[in-house]
C-alpha cells in the first residue's frame, strides 16, 4: 500500500485527539528528532491505547472515513468534478476531485459548490488528497460539537 492511502501524521493525531482508537496495523513513530516515521506491521495490531508520547496509530483513510460514519454519524465523500473540463471518464488520474461531509442527511460542509461562479480553488488532484481534507473537516465539526 502507498503512504499516501494512510492517515497523516497531522490527521492521525486529530483522528485520536476525538477518541479513535481503532486497532490499526501501521502507526506514526516519532523519532528522537521529532520527525514522524510511518512503521506498518503485518504481526502486530496497534491501538492508540498502547501508544507513548507522541506515537498514534496510522489509519487507512478508509478506516476513518468508515470510523466518521459508524462511530460519529458522519459520512465523508471525495468524488471527481464530473462538469470539469480535465475529467477523463477512462482515467481517474487526471481531472479534479472534491469532498463533501453530510451529518443527518444533510450536508454541513463541502469545499466546491458546483453552481457558484467564483473559482474553483479548493479542487484536488488525487482522490486521496480530497477523502483527507474531507475527513480533517469532519474532524473539525466534531470538535466544535456540531
Amino acid at each position: 500500500m502507498e503512504t499516501t492511502d494512510y492517515c497523516s501524521y497531522e490527521l492521525s493525531k486529530a483522528l485520536k485527539a476525538c477518541g479513535f482508537d481503532e486497532p490499526c496495523i501501521a502507526q506514526w513513530s516519532c523519532e528522537p528528532d521529532g520527525k514522524p516515521m510511518l512503521v506498518g506491521s503485518t504481526a502486530f495490531v496497534f491501538s492508540n491505547a498502547e501508544l507513548k508520547g507522541r506515537d498514534v496509530t496510522a489509519p487507512l483513510l478508509f478506516h476513518a472515513q468508515k470510523w466518521l460514519r459508524e462511530k460519529c454519524g458522519i459520512v465523508v465523500i471525495a468524488e471527481p468534478d464530473w462538469d470539469s473540463e480535465d475529467y477523463c471518464m477512462a482515467d481517474y488520474l487526471t481531472g479534479e476531485w472534491y469532498f463533501s461531509v453530510w451529518k443527518d442527511g444533510d450536508r454541513v460542509h463541502c469545499n466546491f459548490d458546483p453552481n457558484a461562479e467564483e473559482e474553483r480553488i479548493w479542487m484536488f488532484e488525487k482522490y486521496e488528497q480530497a477523502l483527507s481534507s474531507g475527513i480533517a473537516a469532519a474532524l473539525e465539526l466534531i470538535k466544535k460539537g456540531e
